[in-house]
């Protein structure tokens, strides 16, 4: 308890230092510095409230993503969707770059690029704005792509891609035991529906928008689709996630005491099958 209240005021105090952090960048030249100490506000932000989040609304998933991502199947999992959610949302954020700028991306060569833009006047809407766009690292991948990353894309992407992993590892988990205690598997629909529907919500317009990124947001009057994509989308994702594992494990349970009280042990102990519910 005391080594969680301590990592708790030490969240809390960065996340506070980020605010009249990133409000000194706009005071400092040359633009150099202003990028580096709106690139720590930014890391600080995001890392105080990713480590928040994993601190209380997600502990229980913390735990179980500390097991899973010790295998390969789970480390082969968590890698995969995360790198193609920061690919995706990458193309979205280029997208809102190129509306805002109205510069094409015409791309010779490839290449990486560290940039901040400062956001006027500076309040604390500026700030926030800052916290989701710089700084940005910027992909260019020959002829017309470019990835454009953000604090705030790495840190959804991470949250994401653990709770994916988890809720995955989890209903295997309970498809084994099924397994050994029943003919079907029926229990472990549900769980698995809940999975694939977050994930593919979180990707199924990025994919269709990354398609046409940047000329899309070129050509386009409105550009609230691009923003409902980079803001809404994952965040709704995570937490209907995050639900989805709750019911996992509340099924999980469930099925642990139903194999355990019909004995259905099959050369596993009981400890090893009690594991399933927790």
């Amino acid at each position: 308890m005391r080594t969680i209240y301590l990592a708790t005021s030490v969240l809390l105090a960065l996340l506070a230092i980020s605010f009249p952090l990133a409000g000194l960048a706009y005071s400092v030249s040359p633009p150099s510095l202003f990028s580096l100490y709106e690139g720590l506000a930014s890391s600080l932000f995001w890392f105080s409230l990713v480590g928040l989040a994993f601190l209380f609304p997600l502990r229980y998933v913390a735990s179980f993503f500390g097991r899973y991502i010790k295998t390969a199947r789970g480390l082969g999992v968590f890698v995969s969707y995360m790198s193609l959610h920061l690919v995706l949302y990458g193309l979205i954020l280029e997208g809102i770059v190129a509306y805002s700028f109205k510069t094409p991306s015409v791309v010779s060569q490839a290449y990486l690029l560290f940039e901040s833009i400062p956001l006027y006047p500076v309040s604390t809407i500026s700030i926030l704005s800052g916290f989701a766009f710089n700084p940005t690292i910027e992909l260019f991948i020959p002829p017309v792509y470019v990835l454009a990353l953000s604090f705030y894309t790495m840190s959804l992407s991470f949250v994401i891609g653990v709770l994916v992993l988890t809720n995955v590892m989890k209903v295997v988990e309970i498809g084994k035991a099924c397994g050994t205690a029943f003919r079907s598997r029926s229990l472990i629909v549900m769980p698995a529906l809940g999975v694939i529907g977050g994930a593919a919500c979180c990707l199924s317009l990025p994919v269709l928008i990354a398609l046409a990124a940047p000329t899309t947001a070129l050509i386009s009057d409105n550009p609230a689709i691009f923003y409902v994509a980079y803001f809404v989308f994952p965040i709704a994702t995570a937490i209907g996630l995050k639900y989805n594992m709750d019911s996992t494990i509340r099924i999980a349970s469930k099925v642990s005491k139903i194999v355990i009280s019909k004995n259905f042990l099959d050369g596993k102990t009981e400890t090893s099958l009690r594991k399933i519910g927790t």
